[in-house]
């Protein structure tokens, strides 16, 4: 094996040998302080930074780039043009889509799939199984759970938690601190804001608004449209039809039920 010095694409400098795949082809660079599996497949164009370990079945797709530290598992793929983050992990089998960003840290859990070009923030948790659709961005410190799926070009708000088995729509927007339930569903175009909570098993329908710090009860349902204001509480088991308009701070009681393009600014029973 010919050692040389290399500088990588974040600008450390290491010794670096060029990989050999396992069917006799020429691969990408790797520097000498990566463990890589003799079964693993790198692109020509592809690099392993220093630290780097990268387990048995791993395909590394073109330009790919995997940082210091990074940890890949059994059978992971690593899609063209992706970056690996320094000190991030990457679950056996899981699927990094061409063109996607996994900042340091984050850490991506057992068959997860990435689409293509999303973007997963530093010290983001995603759960094994999660599906994270193409163009979505998980903000730093988010936390996605086990099996949730989160729809195209959606974007998760830093320190956002998702629970296990949750749906998020393309398009939707869950902000800063938000917490959405186990089971729970949320609509494309749904806009939850900073702070607010969604319940377990809650389905909150295509573009809905929900102000911030807002509540939404376990198992209630939110028609498409509906506008929730801020710091609004909605009780479990609740039925919001479609266009209606709850105001800021009202409270609705459990297993009340409000009608289409209803407009309620105070509490209601």
């Amino acid at each position: 094996m010919q050692t040389f010095t290399h500088v990588f694409h974040n600008g450390v400098s290491a010794p670096a040998y060029r990989w050999k795949n396992p069917d006799g082809s020429e691969g990408g660079i790797v520097a000498e302080s990566a463990t890589v599996n003799p079964a693993v497949i790198i692109s020509p164009t592809a690099e392993v930074c220093p630290g780097a370990s990268i387990d048995e079945g791993v395909e590394i797709g073109d330009s790919a780039r995997i940082g210091i530290d990074v940890v890949v598992g059994k059978g992971a793929s690593i899609g063209k043009g992706s970056r690996i983050g320094c000190g991030a992990s990457v679950g056996d089998g899981a699927s990094v889509g061409d063109g996607a960003s996994i900042r340091d840290r984050a850490d991506i859990g057992e068959y997860a799939w990435i689409g293509t070009g999303a973007n997963i923030g530093y010290d983001v948790r995603i759960g094994g199984a999660a599906r994270i659709g193409y163009g979505a961005h998980i903000g730093r410190y988010a936390i996605v759970g086990y099996r949730v799926g989160i729809g195209e070009g959606a974007n998760i708000g830093h320190g956002a938690r998702i629970g296990e088995d949750a749906r998020i729509g393309d398009g939707a927007s869950i902000c800063y601190r938000s917490h959405i339930g186990d089971r729970a569903s949320i609509g494309e175009e749904a806009s939850i804001e900073q702070s607010a909570s969604i319940g377990d098993g809650a389905n909150i329908g295509s573009s809905v608004s929900i102000g911030s710090y807002a509540s939404i009860g376990k198992g209630s349902r939110l028609g498409d449209r509906t506008r929730i204001g801020e710091a609004a509480s909605i009780g479990e088991e609740a039925w919001i039809g479609a266009d209606a308009s709850i105001g800021a701070d009202a409270s609705i009681d459990n297993g009340a039920r409000v009608g289409e393009h209803a407009i309620i600014d105070s509490d209601a029973r």
